[in-house]
């Protein structure tokens, strides 16, 4: 007498919402690019809200001068820190103008700094994904192990990676949000070399530890670079100030003496008749002081160019020199 078989039971019924965790992806998506637009939008914004706050810096002190001129005539002497400094309505723009530049260089030095920062945690996070590969982990499993740890302002964007590849977004692509993200020549060839490690195949470990070589040859190169035009910033003070002490040697013993002298009117030398003029002192003193301030606005943002191979972070050096070069006129010549 045979037995009956035992039927195994039957599978259940798939879920009736079998689409809806692909819909939970899209949604993902279009809410990562809503949030990566509106990042995007509040970044520029605030870079945007900036010089609006230098604009109305700049109104200020211009609206502030035009009400001393018409309250005190055209020289001003106004007394600050216990000097007495002489201002006309063009060393009221100037003074405006070195004022409205302050916000924006404390925005291109903290960016600056943020880069520093990225660009120095990039080799870290390389080796840690390298070491997680060791253990057989997949690429996008050794870039989770890796976000768990501290890169400063790297971390931020990492999860922001890890969260774009939950939601199904490709390796290149989320590394190419990355990259645009981070806003750092070296995060953009790092993001490339993983790509391109990634497609490859093979031992992520090894592919890894090629990619956080390269990368440390390229920071080595930029330091070293860095290390050597450092120099040439302290040159460029020294120099502008060896500039600054010609010109008040030159401006109150020089011409403050050709401007004191009387020569009598028109005389002759070997049958050629000459006539001399009283210099005017005030005249040849803004000359001499737009000449600086020139002079300071280029050196600081070439200074800064050679520095760190942005301009934009000279723009702090070209700052202190209007300041250095705007005191000296005002309150010592």
């Amino acid at each position: 007498m045979s037995q009956p078989t035992s039927t195994p039971p039957p599978e259940p019924p798939a879920a009736p919402g079998v689409a809806v965790p692909l819909s939970t992806v899209r949604r993902g998506k279009v809410k990562e690019k809503l949030e990566g637009g509106v990042l995007r939008l509040v970044g520029k914004v605030t870079r945007r809200l900036v010089w609006v706050f230098s604009g109305l810096i700049f109104t200020g002190v211009f609206v502030w001068g035009l009400v001393e001129i018409a309250l005190y005539g055209a020289t001003v002497r106004i007394p600050i820190a216990g000097a007495t400094g002489i201002f006309t309505f063009d060393r009221f723009l100037l003074l405006a103008a070195i004022l409205a530049l302050i916000p924006p260089s404390l925005m291109y030095l903290f960016d600056s700094r943020r880069r520093d920062s990225i660009d120095n945690n990039i080799p870290h996070l390389i080796r840690d994904i390298a070491d997680a590969g060791r253990s057989g982990m997949t690429l996008v499993r050794a870039i989770e192990i890796s976000a768990e740890r501290d890169y400063g302002p790297l971390t931020k964007e990492i999860k922001k990676l890890i969260a774009k590849i939950s939601f199904r977004v490709p390796l290149e692509k989320a590394l190419q949000y990355f990259a645009d993200r981070t806003g750092t020549t070296l995060a953009r060839r790092s993001s490339m070399l993983i790509a391109e490690a990634n497609k490859s195949g093979g031992d992520i470990q090894e592919s890894m530890d090629a990619v956080a070589k390269h990368v440390q040859e390229i920071q080595y190169l930029e330091r070293k670079r860095r290390t050597t035009l450092r120099p040439f910033i302290g040159v460029m003070y020294i120099s502008f100030a060896v500039f600054l002490v010609t010109v008040y040697l030159l401006v109150t013993s020089f011409f403050a003496q050709l401007a004191n002298t009387n020569f009598g009117g028109a005389s002759s030398i070997g049958g050629v008749g000459f006539n001399f003029v009283s210099l005017p002192l005030d005249q040849i003193t803004a000359v001499f002081l737009y000449m600086a301030m020139v002079e300071a606005v280029f050196a600081g943002l070439v200074g800064g160019k050679m520095a760190t191979g942005y301009v934009s972070n000279g723009l702090k050096h070209a700052v202190i020199l209007m300041m250095i070069c705007f005191v000296t006129f005002v309150f010592l010549i």
